[in-house]
């Protein structure tokens, strides 16, 4: 049958207003997703300021407190030159979160708790080095008995840790925002595209059968069509910029922590120069590796792709590496090798993971050869069902279960702690002669329940 010239019209007519209204609403799509690109942008500089501004009052706040104990220890006035800058740069840093913290809900009495614990901090600082001046040790050391500044240390530790996961949520939901507008845009476009393909059909039908009219009409829609693929291609530009902002940004993350580590292994190292006790320089030297072993992950994920992940076969290698060098200072005779299997392993666990391999070729290196000559042997396999075994053994004198700790039972605490974190559970297996430490945990990523 054919049809009219006027049903053509109409129809025509009709198609390219439904093209008109799809293009309007890619437009009107691109046009929403772009703000709301920019603000999320404006959202991630402000988390990432949030964080570097936690972080770096901790670490003024620990940079103060290791210049503190330095000169009530030793005396000396180098000392006071860091820990002025530190309470300074602390001051400073607590009025930058003052500031940025505006846009997070209930922040004022976390804040205003913050202040006071530094305030209290400080006070303590100050008032045991004006003692020190003045020769009064024994009031000194009654304040540090006290531990009431450990208390405000740690109180002060979980509102840091409170803030930085604020603004790491803030970074993931903008980053899990933009992936669903990704998603409307594709969905918006692909819808836009056929209804415009409709409209191009329909108008080649017209211009087919009837005028020049609907020729020019055609064209009209093929040009509507051509922007719209360049406003959709610089959109995905954006995005693309965007993404890798967000890379760059947790890269830098990464990069900060490592240096911070790094800098509080620095001061830990001249704590420890400063100290003529040598089970106080053994202490410290301990501490220095749990802190190489978790600074050597961020590290490692600053140049990698994939932050989620750490490769253990060669985190391990690096930490164990340290350690043989660390060590062998302390016992010529005694050797490390190991053996490591490539595995993945989620971010967090594998520093759990290079902490308990720290504590435990530790513990081997200073007890199992009392006359320093034997060899450590370190071990990491995959097992069936994604499972992986850590095994640490040696030839040594051996253990005896339920016997008081040969040190001061810090490292049992701390490998017993990473081994509940890890979902495992450490068992110490005699040998004929030695030890052989076995740890058990699987490498499929942990869920975290959602509060």
């Amino acid at each position: 049958m054919p049809v009219s010239g006027r049903h053509l019209v109409r129809f025509t007519s009709a198609a390219l207003l439904i093209g008109f209204v799809a293009l309007m609403a890619i437009v009107a799509m691109n046009f929403w997703l772009g703000v709301r690109a920019q603000s999320y942008f404006d959202d991630a500089i402000a988390a990432r300021d949030t964080r570097v501004a936690a972080v770096e009052l901790r670490n003024a706040l620990q940079t103060a407190e290791s210049s503190q104990r330095g000169f009530i220890i030793t005396g000396n006035e180098i000392y006071l030159a860091p820990y002025r800058s530190a309470k300074t740069q602390a001051q400073r840093h607590l009025q930058a979160l003052q500031t940025l913290l505006l846009s997070y809900p209930n922040s004022d009495l976390a804040l205003e708790r913050l202040s006071q614990i530094l305030t209290a901090k400080f006070e303590e600082f100050d008032s045991t080095i004006s003692l020190k001046r003045d020769q009064h040790d024994e009031e000194v050391l009654a304040i540090v008995r006290t531990n009431k500044g450990k208390a405000l240390t740690d109180e002060a530790n979980v509102f840091f840790s409170g803030i930085i996961g604020s603004a790491d949520a803030r970074l993931t939901s903008g980053v899990a925002e933009q992936r669903a507008n990704s998603g409307w845009l594709r969905l918006v476009s692909a819808v836009g595209a056929l209804v415009i393909v409709a409209v191009v059909a329909g108008a080649a039908y017209g211009v087919a059968r009837y005028t020049k009219e609907l020729r020019k009409t055609r064209d009209q829609v093929n040009l509507f069509n051509s922007e719209l693929e360049q406003r959709v291609a610089a959109r995905t530009t954006d995005l693309a910029q965007a993404r890798d902002r967000a890379e760059v940004l947790l890269s830098e993350v990464n990069h900060r922590v490592a240096n911070s580590l790094a800098l509080v292994s620095s001061l830990v190292n001249l704590q420890a120069k400063a100290l003529g006790d040598r089970a106080a320089k053994d202490a410290l030297a301990e501490t220095q590796d749990r802190i190489f072993a978790i600074s050597l992950v961020h590290r490692r994920l600053y140049g990698s792709n994939d932050v989620r992940t750490v490769a253990l076969e060669e985190y391990l290698t690096g930490l164990l590496d340290h350690l043989r060098t660390s060590l062998k200072s302390q016992s010529h005779g005694v050797s490390l090798v190991f053996e490591i299997e490539p595995v993945d392993l989620e971010t967090d666990a594998g520093i759990n993971l290079g902490v308990v391999v720290t504590e435990l070729v530790t513990n081997a290196f200073k007890y199992a050869y009392p006359d320093g000559v034997g060899v450590i042997r370190v071990r990491l396999q995959k097992l069936p069902e994604e499972q992986v075994e850590l095994v640490v053994e040696d030839d040594g004198v051996g253990r005896i279960d339920d016997a008081p700790a040969k040190g001061t039972g810090v490292g049992s605490r701390i490998v017993n702690a990473m081994c509940v974190s890890l979902g495992a559970k450490i068992d110490y297996r005699p040998r004929q002669p030695g030890t052989s430490a076995h740890l058990l945990f699987s490498s499929k990523p942990r869920r975290t329940a959602v509060g």
